[in-house]
């Protein structure tokens, strides 16, 4: 059977004739299909107020609980590099633990109203990235990423925040270039 080919523009003749493949296709059981969808419980296309109203509460407790849980991550965190300052023996414990404190606030930040913090944290977690430990004045520059999420959160200031805000984005970003070397 002939087909035509688009990446040359020729009408190409398989010198083998094409063979059928065979397949089969297996309907999802029923209770796959339940506990994909809850459909006891699941909600309608066309939400009713009241449905409205409890989906909104869903997402404050959400929000909620994620300013409290980031709100104490950072204080930690904070209090860790605190006393790697003093103690060597720490600074790779507190590194490790900003990394992930960096990732976790870049993947919710956004997600509950705070792109700011997610671009904070960006700029510190590309700081800390492939970092085994850090120099003390590397640990002040990633204490000022902490400073700054920590100001955002408590202040609850959601979206991209003033021309203010932004600046300080770009002048944590520079101290990080500034200070990136050396890597260890």
């Amino acid at each position: 059977m002939t087909h035509y080919d688009w990446g040359s523009g020729a009408i190409v003749k398989p010198e083998e004739p094409m063979k059928k493949k065979n397949v089969q296709i297996i309907p999802a059981q029923t209770d796959l299909k339940r506990r994909a969808v809850n459909f006891v419980k699941g909600f309608d296309i066309n939400l009713s107020p009241e449905q409205l109203e409890e989906l909104e509460k869903v997402v404050q407790r959400s929000s909620e609980t994620f300013v409290r849980d980031i709100g104490k991550d950072l204080m930690d965190c904070r209090r860790m590099i605190i006393q790697a300052l003093g103690d060597k023996t720490k600074r790779q414990d507190a590194v490790a633990t900003s990394s992930d404190l960096a990732y976790s606030v870049k993947a919710l930040g956004g997600t509950f109203q705070y792109p700011l913090m997610t671009q904070i944290a960006k700029s510190m977690e590309n700081f800390v990235a492939d970092r085994t430990t850090a120099n003390e004045k590397q640990l002040l520059v990633i204490q000022l990423h902490i400073d700054s999420l920590y100001v955002i959160l408590a202040g609850r200031v959601t979206g991209f925040g003033s021309t203010v805000e932004q600046a300080t984005v770009a002048a944590l970003t520079k101290l990080a270039e500034r200070y990136e070397q050396p890597r260890e």
